[in-house]
């Protein structure tokens, strides 16, 4: 009556004459209607579950077995458990159910409704990086002193690391370029406590190493580390990291920070499923160190001031060389290698001493100029020195493309050894790792911004893609590292264009090395 009603007002504010009637006399006959009804078939059986197979006997076995309680009817009978989680099922099964029982559907009680008969929010979806997760947030050994000394802290996956600190800059950008300064003019301290750390042990530990990294470590010294990579099984770079020998039997390795679970999983599986015979275990030991690296030209003199035990010498520790010590009485081992493309050193110590290394050795490196860095100065560090990254690494590259290919020459038997010769992955105009550098001082590249040659149609996919970007104080301009088809060759122009920002920036294509090529500093 009421909608009739409205229709009608709703013609006369139309202009539509017809009058509206005081009232309506709407004749109806309400019966009882019942919504489901079980009919016993002729013969055979009666289905009300079709995923499940469940059927009306089913039901009535259920009630005299004592299993009529809905949630007990749910699980006796797999009922509503198939892909519509009850939809077409459960009212017609709870009717049922209630007939057995001589009561009502109310009385006899109905299940928890779930997706995709509950809506689901768009932010289930799509919105995983909109609040907490059920996972739990890590923090470093270092966090608290992060925090009271002005770090802006950023969410890195699972972990809280320092994005960059307030004593450098009002914000990151000009915080990350003097923090860059501090570390290549004299000395830096960062917290790399989150990277993947496993410890690796028995007699078949080097024949481990040498199936899973596409380079060799069965010939690795005692007391030396090597940088690795890891392919997947289809010949595409999984991981890269550092992998020490600190015995004849036992190595430390080193993971991404992205992909420690993934890696420590993988070596896991291995060796449950491919590798049975293999006389080696692994533990993660990722909680159990803390670690941070001291990096510039000054860090020998900051790790000399604050451990006078210990020889540092080029001799007694080389690049890419160890050596063990104590620090308060707790196992300390440093390893010389370097992510800045400075001579740097890592330092680890057992988790409860962490903070107590960290302000001895902020405190001894002040005379020194050594000062905190973030995460952002060491992805820019990082960029200038041509180290690859997340970015680099998607999952669509392979070695050769990353310019890694020399590191494994012509090795074979390592996971992915027999997918990456693929020849789809050898083509001579694959995307490869290259520098850029703006033509104008002004312009600044941007990240995932497309790459074409200069003078072509801007259009599709273009020859490649900018994969990171920085400022670089060094060089006095901006900065990036793209993969770019082969048939692009340094020294030629291209145009890196970003439609959503509405740019189209000019670039020379450079060796993605921009900063000491030869390794001088590295080895200072």
């Amino acid at each position: 009556e009421t909608g009739h009603r409205a229709g009608i007002e709703a013609a006369a504010s139309c202009g539509k004459t017809k009058p509206v009637p005081a009232a309506l006399a709407l004749q109806s006959t309400e019966l009882p209607a019942a919504a489901f009804r079980t009919v016993p078939p002729a013969r055979g059986k009666a289905f009300v579950d079709i995923q499940m197979d469940v059927t009306t006997g089913d039901i009535a076995l259920a009630h005299r077995e004592g299993y009529q309680s809905v949630e007990h009817l749910k699980r006796y009978t797999t009922l509503g458990m198939g892909t519509d989680q009850g939809k077409t099922s459960n009212f017609a099964a709870l009717s049922a159910m209630a007939a057995l029982r001589d009561a009502t559907i109310p009385e006899t009680g109905t299940t928890t409704f779930r997706p995709p008969y509950t809506p689901v929010a768009i932010g289930a979806l799509a919105g995983r990086a909109v609040g907490h997760h059920f996972k739990p947030t890590r923090r470093t050994p270092m966090h608290d002193w992060h925090v009271a000394n002005g770090a802006d802290m950023l969410e890195v996956g699972l972990w809280v690391r320092p994005y960059f600190y307030r004593g450098a800059g009002p914000d990151v950008n000009e915080a990350y370029v003097a923090e860059m300064r501090f570390v290549r003019e004299a000395a830096g301290l960062m917290d790399i406590s989150t990277l993947g750390k496993i410890d690796i042990q028995g007699p078949d530990a080097a024949t481990l190493l040498d199936r899973v990294y596409a380079n060799g470590f069965a010939k690795l010294a005692i007391g030396r580390a090597r940088y690795g990579v890891m392919l997947r099984d289809d010949g595409i770079v999984f991981d890269d990291g550092t992998t020490t020998r600190l015995g004849e039997h036992r190595f430390f390795m080193t993971t991404s920070t992205a992909k420690a679970a993934d890696v420590m999983s993988r070596l896991e599986f291995l060796l449950d499923i491919a590798w049975p015979d293999l006389r080696v275990a692994v533990t993660s030991v990722t909680d159990e160190w803390a670690a941070m690296s001291v990096a510039g030209p000054r860090s020998r003199e900051v790790l000399a001031a604050t451990l006078p035990a210990l020889d540092l010498s080029n001799e007694a520790l080389p690049h890419m060389g160890f050596i063990e010590g104590e620090f308060d009485g707790r196992a300390l081992r440093i390893i010389r290698l370097s992510y800045s493309g400075e001579q740097a050193y890592e330092v680890y110590v057992g988790a409860s001493a962490g903070e107590g290394a960290w302000r001895r050795l902020v405190e001894v490196g002040e005379s020194f100029g050594l000062r905190p860095y973030g995460v952002e100065a060491l992805g820019a560090l990082r960029v200038e020195k041509g180290h690859v990254a997340g970015p680099e690494i998607d999952g669509r590259t392979t070695h050769d493309d990353l310019g890694l290919g020399r590191m494994i020459g012509k090795r074979s038997g390592f996971v992915g050894d027999v997918l990456r010769r693929r020849p789809a992955l050898g083509e001579p105009n694959r995307q490869r790792l290259v520098g850029l550098r703006c033509l104008e001082a002004e312009t600044r590249l941007s990240g995932g911004a497309i790459l074409f040659k200069q003078g072509e149609t801007r259009q599709g996919h273009g020859r490649g893609r900018v994969t990171s970007v920085t400022y670089s104080p060094t060089l006095g301009g901006y900065v990036g590292l793209a993969l770019l088809a082969g048939d692009v060759g340094v020294g030629e122009e291209v145009v890196a264009v970003h439609r959503m920002k509405n740019e189209a920036v000019r670039a020379h294509v450079v060796s993605p090395v921009f900063l000491d090529p030869e390794g001088e500093r590295l080895h200072g």
